[in-house]
Order: C-alpha cells, then structure tokens, then sequence
C-alpha cells in the first residue's frame, strides 16, 4: 500500500500552482550553462581554469569532497538497518542509499572534468598504483559507488512501470529487462546484509583516506594533522546525517506525511546531534595540540597569514565550534524540541560546518605554503580566483544533484514490498 504523495505548491492569490515544472526548467538552464563549460574545458583544457601548479586544487575538488561527506548518511544507515536491525529506520534508510549515490556520483562528475585527461578516468582500475592513496580512495569511491547501485536497485524496481506497462507486451526486449531487474533486485535485497558490511568498510576506508592524505603533507604545516583522518570520518557522518534528516522532513512529512512516523525524524536529528557534538569535542582538542601545545613556526606563520587575507580563525570557531556546538546540542534535544523548523534550521548548520572543513582543508595550505627549510621557514601566500568555466561546471553538477533529487522525491515510492513484509 503507497502512501499518498502531496506536491509542494505556492500560493498565487487564490490559486495554488505546482512549482515542480518551473523548478525542473530552471535547474536545465543550469545545467545548459554548465554544459557549455564542458565544452570550453574539453576543447582547450585546464588552462581555461585558474588552476595553477601552486595551486592545483579548486573550487571543483571542494565541491567534490564536499558531495562526498554530504553523502555519509548511507553507510551509517547500512549499519542500523541491515547489521542492528533497527527497521524502523528502513524507510529512512533507504532515501540515505538515495543522498550517498547522488553525492558520490557528484563526486564523480566533478573528478571527470577535474582530471586534465578525462578520457583517462579509467586508468586508475587498469594501472595500480598500491602506495598512493589517492588510488586507493579512488579504487573505494568506484567500488562503494557500485555498492550503492546495488543497494538502489531495489527501490527503483518498485515503481509502477515494473508491475505493468503496455511496453511490456509491445516489446520483448522490454519484458526481458524488466524481468532481469527484478531477479537482481530480489537478490541484492537478500544480500542487504551484506551490502552493508562492504558498504560501511569502503566508506571508512576512503573517508579516513581523504583526511590522511592532507595530514602526510608535513610540509605544508596546518595540512600536517594526525586527527585529520578521523575527523574526516565523523564529519562525514555528522553533514551526511543532518542532510538525512533536513531531506527526510521534506520526503516524508511534507510529500508523504505518515510514511515515518515523528519519533523515527526525532531520533535521526538525536543521531546527527550526538555525532556532531562528538565531532566539535574531537576537534577542539585537536586545535589545542596543533595551535596551543605545539610550537611549530610553520603552523603559526600560516595561520597569521591565512588570517592576514581571509577571516580563517573567525571561520573556525564560529563555523566549526560555537555554531555547531549550539545544532548539535538543539538536534541531540529534537524530542524536547518537537519543532520542525528549528530542527531543520539547526541539521542546517553541520552540513555548512562538513562543507567549510572541506573547504578550509583544501585551500589553507595551498593559499599559504610553506617552503620547505625547516631552519628558516617562509609563507608564500598564493592566489587563486575560480574562472567562468570552474563556476560553470561547479553549477552543472549541483543541478544535476538537485534535479536528480527532484524527480526521486516526486516519483520514487520509498515505501514498496520488501518494507511491508
């Protein structure tokens, strides 16, 4: 039994107009724009960028780790679901499959544009390169992308075309691979468990990768961290959950009210709470090792320049700590709070906060280097400004998440057989 799906509408006097239409329009004319980038970046290569040997990482891999951590939501509900056998969080669970394929196949768009030689996107499965670990991450995102296919087979072999649809006696190649996917699907189901298991290693496996191939780099000095891997861990949790809920409040209490009941949504928001104050406690104390107990020249030059040129320290510890600290706890509290609005207002806050780490980790010690005498340490202070094109294609690939989200939350039956029995 489908639970009834309500479309949000605006209020035009006394008309209510479905915006569906108009959003999808609007986000296809960003996708449009971001196309015509591609074919800039394609025709001319990385020079149409402002990437530069000094700095080589931009706005796209920002955006790239950033869809990435903003994914995290499914390998913690693989686990709650499938491996605790809370299936109560099922529904719940299976729009966090949803937000983890999007993130990664974001990811994944991004990394395309961003390799130089996108034709060469396969090489990392071809040529091994076992002591780097940007082929490791790289070899887990290809594997736990593939991963979460498995696990969003089974969701979308629940739409109504693969019950009945007049192609299915019109064409025979039709009914063969409508027939196909419901064998895979019943048998990814069955492996649920298992999925799970390979899911939740990848994921911790690439998550820490991402976070250890910064703090490597004693060299750049605020880059140098040995925390920074699992605090790439848990914000990848703690964004990745807060989008879970802030998403869940939309799917089912707006479009599918009743689908979830009230106390599943509270206890995600006491989830990503929990973990977010976890988090902000890891980091405080590791921004007292790195800044308080340390005395590395190189830490403290950067800082000053980085502080010299942009808010960094301000950002820290209003977007990374104070802020965080007050989401977390209001999330952590959700069934005292019972107020949607302020729950969504606060799940706003670490996903920014996941974001600003990417960001912060990426560029600090690109804008501010340091060079490499550890006598007489010197800052240079680069620059960097993203072109028309970085923009471009940094709007194509948040288009296609938002558009992608728009027709799954409109048409996806989030509720189908496998969760009634």
């Amino acid at each position: 039994m489908q639970t009834t799906i309500y479309y949000p509408k605006l209020r035009f006097g006394k008309k209510y107009v479905d915006i569906f239409k108009y959003w999808i329009g609007l986000l296809l004319a960003g996708v449009l724009f971001g196309l015509v980038g591609v074919f800039f970046l394609f025709r001319d290569g990385l020079q149409v960028t402002g990437l530069s040997n000094r700095v080589p990482w931009g706005l796209w891999i920002s955006i790239d780790l950033s869809s990435i951590s903003l994914g995290g939501s499914a390998f913690v509900f693989g686990v709650i679901v499938y491996l605790l056998r809370l299936k109560r969080f099922e529904v719940v669970g299976k729009l966090a499959v949803l937000l983890g394929f999007l993130g990664y196949s974001a990811a994944g768009l991004v990394l395309l544009m961003d390799l130089g030689q996108p034709f060469r996107f396969w090489h990392p499965v071809i040529y091994w390169q076992v002591h780097s670990l940007l082929w490791e991450i790289t070899m887990c995102v290809i594997l736990y992308l593939t991963v979460l296919v498995a696990e969003l087979v089974p969701m979308i072999v629940e739409l109504p075309f693969f019950e009945s649809h007049p192609w299915h006696e019109k064409y025979r190649a039709v009914k063969k691979i409508v027939a196909f996917a419901k064998t895979a699907s019943h048998w990814f189901h069955k492996l649920g468990p298992v999925l799970a298991v390979i899911g939740l290693t990848l994921s911790l496996l690439h998550q820490a990768s991402l976070g250890a191939t910064y703090s490597v780099l004693y060299g750049r000095g605020v880059w140098f961290n040995q925390s920074a891997p699992t605090q790439f861990v848990f914000s990848a949790m703690s964004g990745g959950i807060s989008l879970l809920f802030f998403m869940s409040v939309i799917v089912f209490r707006i479009m599918r009210n009743g689908l979830v009941k009230d106390d599943v949504l509270y206890d995600v928001a006491r989830i990503a709470g929990g973990v977010t104050l976890l988090l902000t406690y890891l980091r405080l104390w590791d921004w007292a090792v790195t800044n308080y107990y340390s005395f590395d020249r190189n830490i403290t030059l950067q800082t000053e320049a980085l502080n010299a040129i942009a808010p960094y320290s301000m950002a820290f510890w209003i977007g990374q700590a104070l802020l965080p600290v007050v989401a977390g706890s209001i999330l952590f509290a959700a069934k005292s709070v019972k107020n949607f609005r302020y729950l969504m207002a606060a799940a706003a806050i670490p996903i920014f906060a996941a974001i600003l780490t990417r960001w912060n980790y990426n560029f600090a010690g690109l804008i501010a280097s340091s060079t490499y005498d550890p006598y007489t340490p010197m800052i240079r202070v680069n620059s960097y400004t993203p072109t028309w094109v970085e923009f471009a294609i940094g709007t194509l690939v948040i288009c296609y998440w938002l558009l992608a989200f728009s027709f799954a939350a409109r048409y996806l039956p989030f509720q189908g057989k496998h969760s009634e029995e």
